[in-house]
């Protein structure tokens, strides 16, 4: 099976993300409904307010480095030969586990090659060595520990079960999706569909690109907006890159297009469990955004408990938490509460750009959460913020700050059992932010 082609629409769609993010630039005014005079006029006022923005966060952060209770002391990283971190769990008494292996870019589809580096689940010491190490035949992307103390790592469409000295209990493939013989010619439809219009999004955004692209190499240095050589070479080649994929997307098969769809639907973005239940994340199957999947502790019963999550670049992370789950719907820009039936208890968050210590920044966040070891709630955001909750909502205070590279991404962290460390994933660099606390 050629896993490249397969998920190209994944890739494709990671690589608008990421031309998004790198172009760092505010919404395009809509230029048919305004003079070009007038919309170069209201765009170099957003892009102006778009960067006082920016220089406040900045300060903000900064500010909070040097005032916040946990302060950056150190980095964890794996000898090169083994990969980079690819996620990370806490252990209790300054253990942690690690998924380790090849990096991919940050949304992409993780695809396990034979020239890769070995993934492994890693049970790192407090003094930073080894404990143990199991091979993993999938690329893992999210590991989470059970009351038990048995840990469950998802990856692609894969779900592994260890028990806390490293021994394998049970696998799976995508236990929540199962596509009967009887509903393949509805399913392809649909499929077909989605492709088409996931088609006609991506060219139209090549478009606008391909336009910005074209606005910027006009401006001179000084000049509102003005793009240096650099990112200008950047944002081009993220343009050809795209037309690449266009290229490629236009010319599959229907087999293709069934494939991609089932690897989609079939993908597992994040994986929570009580003594109980395991919860799933994954897309609709139906529609877009995400849902979340209730099986039984032995991977049985599959239902579908959550509907309608919005998220952005695969990131949609959840938490097991006193009563249910914690739901960081980023593109929302709230947490959202549930139990375990799925039923809302409550949402709390908001946006804000003006003021990142009382709301959530960016284009999407919080990322990730974690519980503390009082029973409240921690999020992270992808620019290195960590703030502490309770669940009732209430913003306590500013944890940290992690010295990280902004954007989309999966941004995870964990705290200590003695509450003396926070962890916070740099996916960038595969390696994990440590924060100690000051005092």
């Amino acid at each position: 099976m050629n896993h490249g082609a397969t998920l190209v629409a994944y890739a494709a769609a990671a690589i608008l993300a990421w031309f998004a993010y790198a172009s760092r630039k505010p919404a395009e005014v809509p230029y048919a409904r305004l003079n070009r005079a007038t919309a170069n006029q209201a765009q170099d006022a957003a892009q102006a307010q778009y960067e006082e923005h920016q220089k406040r966060e900045r300060e903000s952060l900064d500010e909070f480095r040097r005032t916040s209770p946990y302060r950056q002391t150190r980095t964890i990283s794996v000898d090169t030969s083994s990969g980079k971190i690819l996620g990370f769990c806490t252990l209790g008494a300054g253990r942690l586990a690690l998924l380790t292996g090849a990096a991919s870019p940050y949304g992409a589809a993780r695809v396990k090659r034979d020239d890769a580096v070995e993934s492994r689940l890693v049970w790192l010491a407090a003094d930073g060595q080894e404990e143990r190490a199991v091979p993993l035949d999938f690329v893992p992307r999210s590991v989470t520990t059970a009351p038990d103390g048995s840990l469950w790592v998802a990856g692609d469409a894969s779900i592994a079960h260890l028990s806390a000295t490293g021994e394998i209990l049970a696998t799976a493939e995508s236990p929540h999706f199962t596509l009967e013989p009887e509903g393949q010619e509805e399913f392809l439809a649909e499929a077909k569909a989605r492709h088409e219009l996931l088609l006609k999004q991506i060219l139209e955004s090549l478009q606008q690109q391909t336009d910005t692209v074209a606005e910027l190499e006009q401006k001179q240095e000084g000049d509102p907006g003005f793009a240096p050589p650099e990112r200008l070479e950047i944002l081009k080649e993220g343009c050809q890159s795209i037309k690449k994929s266009v290229e490629t997307m236009s010319s599959m098969t229907d087999e293709k297009i069934l494939e991609n769809e089932l690897a989609r639907l079939r993908q597992i973005h994040r994986i929570a469990a009580t003594a109980d239940n395991v919860f799933l994340v994954a897309q609709q199957p139906t529609g877009y955004g995400y849902c979340v999947w209730r099986c039984g502790s032995d991977l049985s019963s599959p239902v579908r408990i959550v509907e309608g999550l919005s998220g952005c670049c695969g990131q949609m992370d959840i938490q097991a938490v006193d009563g249910g789950l914690a739901i960081a719907e980023n593109s929302r820009h709230h947490v959202r509460l549930v139990d375990i039936e799925g039923e809302e208890i409550r949402t709390f968050g908001g946006r804000s750009e003006s003021d990142i210590a009382t709301g959530f920044g960016g284009c999407c966040n919080p990322m990730n959460t974690c519980l503390d070891n009082t029973g409240c709630l921690l999020t992270s955001e992808s620019n290195g913020l960590v703030k502490r909750y309770s669940l009732d909502g209430e913003m306590q205070e500013v944890v940290g700050v992690a010295d990280v590279e902004a954007g989309c991404k999966n941004s995870s962290i964990g705290l200590s059992a003695d509450g003396s460390s926070l962890y916070y994933l740099d996916i960038h660099k595969g390696t994990v932010v440590v924060l100690e606390k000051a005092g």
